[in-house]
């Protein structure tokens, strides 16, 4: 990759931190806690997460708002009726295979007690 495409890609830019929080990030990162040996990386990595923080915020505010739409209330309303049956019936094979394990995990444990 070229020096231009290089600097294209990244934006260099100083940051000041607190000395206790640049002394914790440098002490997390020489004894392997951050999975990095960069500062440089740390500091991505930790915009990059609040990043990703502020992103699933926005999205959780987004479906909150959807909650008190009475347009989507019907359709939801509309949509758990129409797949009541088959969730129940999902419920109850599931609840039946459950015993089915349990079953046979009881019977192996009184057929291992019996060989003793």
């Amino acid at each position: 990759m070229s020096l231009t495409a290089k600097k294209e890609r990244f934006f260099v830019t100083t940051v000041r931190l607190p000395k206790p929080v640049y002394e914790r990030a440098k002490r997390a990162i020489n004894t392997g806690q951050a999975d990095t040996h960069s500062f440089n990386d740390f500091v991505v990595q930790a915009v990059n997460e609040r990043l990703r923080s502020l992103r699933e915020q926005e999205i959780d505010a987004a479906i909150a708002e959807i909650a008190n739409d009475p347009d989507y209330q019907r359709s939801a309303v509309q949509m758990a009726q129409e797949f009541e049956r088959s969730d129940w019936d999902a419920f109850r094979e599931a609840r039946e295979a459950k015993s089915q394990r349990r079953n046979v995990h009881r019977g192996a444990a009184a057929a291992k007690a019996n060989q003793r």
